[in-house]
C-alpha cells in the first residue's frame, strides 16, 4: 500500500534547486583545482565554464538557466571582492555564456510543453480506450450472456446498471451505502457470491468499515497477502494453488479494487465464500469490469456533479469528459468541439438519431434530450478542431441526403456548434442547448 510521504515531496521540490547549484558550481571547481589562477577557465582554448549552465538549461528550462548564470555572476563578485581574482569582469564572456544558456533553455521550455501536451493526449486517449473496452465487454455480457437468462434473472445487467448510474448521480459520485448497496446486489447476482465486503479507500489507505456486505461480513485485514497485492497492482487478486507458498496464507478468495480508468482507487471488494463452480476466469473478468465500470461512473458524476444538478438527463461520461476537456483548453491550448444537432418531428426521427449514434467517432461522447416538440442530440469531439468539425459535417450532410434524402440545415434538421474555451463548461453547454420552438 502507498503512504504519503510529505518530506519525500518537500525533498522531490529542493532536488532541481540542488542540482543547479551542485552542476553550477563544478566548472568552477575543477578549474581552480587545475589552475588556482583561472578558475573561470577565460585563459584555455574552450568556454569549459558554460557546460553548467548549458545543462541546467537543457534539463530545467529558462528559469533555471538564469539562476545558474546569476550564480556564477554572484562567484565572480564575491571572488573579486576578497581580492581572490584581479582580473576585470568578462562582459563579452559573461554576456555570450548567458545568450547561450537563454536560447538552451527556451528550446528546453518549448519542448518540455509539447511533451507535456503529448502526454495529455496520449493519457486521455488511452482512458477512453479503457472506458470502450469495459463498455464494449458490458455489452457482450449483457446481450450473449445474461440475456439468455432473462426467466430466471428478470432483472438485466442494462436495467440494474441504470440504476446504478442514477443513484450516483444524486449522490453526486459519493460511494454511500445505497450506491454500493446497489452495486452488491449486482455483483451477487452475476457473479454468484455468498460472502463479500465492500471496502471504501482514501489516500490509498483502505478503511476497516464497509459500505456494503453480502451473507457473512468478510473483515478486513489490511496486511492480507491477497489485499496487499490487488491493491498495488490495481488488478483482481485471486487465490489459487500456484500462487501462494506454503507458509502464505489468506483469508479471501478474491480481492477485487474498485478503480478507475484513469488508476484512482476508491474502494477494494473482498470475497471470502462464493461457489466453487463460479470461481474461475470469466467470473472474476465480469467481477472486475463491472467493478471499474461503477468505478468511472462515480468519478464521472462526483466531476461533473454541478452540470448533472442542472441536467439530470446528461450521461455522468458526458458531463465528466466535458469538464476534462475545458481543463485542457485551459491548461494546454487543446482544441475540442461540442455540437448540438436538433431535430423536428418527423416520420423517421427515431432511425435519423440511430444514425447520429453510428457516425459518433472512437472518442466522441453523445447524449439524446427528448423535449417532447424535437429531439436535441448533443456531440461532444475531443481534440477536434475546425478541419475535424467541418470534415464530420460533410460526412453527415452525405449520410442524411444518401439515407433520408434530407439535407442538413433544413428539412427540420438544424446543426449548432462551438469549440470549447476556458469558460465555465455549463454555460458554453447551456449556450446550445437553447430550447427554441
Amino acid at each position: 500500500m502507498k503512504q504519503i510521504n510529505p518530506g519525500k515531496s518537500r525533498l522531490q521540490k529542493a532536488v532541481p534547486w540542488l542540482e543547479t547549484v551542485g552542476i553550477t558550481l563544478l566548472a568552477p571547481a575543477i578549474g581552480a583545482l587545475l589552475d588556482g589562477s583561472d578558475p573561470f577557465f577565460l585563459k584555455a582554448t574552450f568556454p569549459w565554464l558554460w557546460f553548467g549552465p548549458l545543462l541546467v538549461a537543457l534539463r530545467y528550462g529558462i528559469a533555471m538557466a538564469l539562476t545558474s548564470v546569476s550564480l556564477l555572476a554572484l562567484l565572480w563578485l564575491g571572488m573579486s571582492w576578497n581580492g581572490l581574482t584581479e582580473n576585470v569582469f568578462p562582459l563579452n564572456f559573461m554576456l555570450g555564456g548567458t545568450l547561450l544558456a537563454l536560447i538552451a533553455g527556451q528550446f528546453s521550455s518549448v519542448w518540455s510543453n509539447r511533451l507535456r501536451l503529448s502526454n495529455q493526449l496520449s493519457r486521455h486517449a488511452t482512458e477512453r480506450f479503457e472506458q470502450l473496452s469495459r463498455a464494449y465487454f458490458m455489452v457482450r455480457l449483457s446481450h450473449d450472456r445474461l440475456e439468455q437468462n432473462l426467466i430466471s434473472r428478470p432483472v438485466t445487467l442494462r436495467q440494474a446498471m441504470t440504476e446504478l448510474r442514477r443513484l450516483m448521480t444524486n449522490s453526486v459520485g459519493a460511494l454511500n451505502s445505497a450506491t454500493c448497496g446497489e452495486l452488491m446486489s449486482i455483483l451477487v447476482n452475476y457473479c454468484s457470491l455468498t460472502s463479500a465486503a465492500l471496502y471504501p479507500v482514501q489516500d490509498d489507505r483502505i478503511l476497516t468499515k464497509p459500505l456494503a456486505k453480502c451473507g457473512q461480513e468478510s473483515p478486513c485485514l489490511p496486511d492480507d497477502l491477497l489485499l496487499q497485492s490487488a491493491m498495488e497492482s490495481g488488478h483482481t487478486a485471486y487465490q489459487s494453488a500456484d500462487r501462494l507458498r506454503e507458509e502464505q496464507h489468506s483469508l479471501y478468495l478474491v480481492a477485487a479494487p474498485l478503480t478507475t480508468s484513469s488508476g484512482k482507487l476508491l474502494g477494494v471488494l473482498l470475497v471470502t465464500d462464493m461457489p466453487f463452480m463460479a470461481l474461475h476466469r470469466e467470473t472474476l473478468q465480469i467481477l472486475g469490469v463491472l467493478l471499474a465500470y461503477a468505478a468511472d461512473h462515480v468519478e464521472a458524476a462526483g466531476s461533473a456533479g454541478q452540470l448533472l444538478a442542472v441536467y439530470p438527463d446528461c450521461p455522468t461520461i458526458f458531463g465528466a469528459e466535458l469538464f476534462k476537456l475545458v481543463r485542457l483548453r485551459r491548461d494546454l491550448e487543446i482544441s475540442s468541439a461540442l455540437m448540438v444537432i436538433s431535430i423536428s418531428p418527423q416520420p423517421r426521427r427515431e432511425e435519423i438519431c440511430l444514425m447520429l449514434e453510428r457516425q459518433l467517432r472512437g472518442l466522441d461522447h453523445g447524449w439524446r434530450r427528448d423535449l417532447g416538440w424535437a429531439v436535441q442530440y448533443a456531440i461532444l469531439m475531443p481534440f477536434s478542431g475546425p478541419a475535424a468539425t467541418e470534415g464530420y459535417m460533410a460526412r453527415l450532410g452525405t449520410a442524411l441526403h444518401k439515407q433520408f434524402n434530407l439535407g442538413l440545415e433544413n428539412d427540420g434538421i438544424s446543426c449548432r456548434f462551438v469549440f470549447l474555451t476556458a469558460e465555465e463548461p455549463l454555460h458554453q453547454l447551456a449556450g446550445l442547448l437553447v430550447e427554441e420552438r
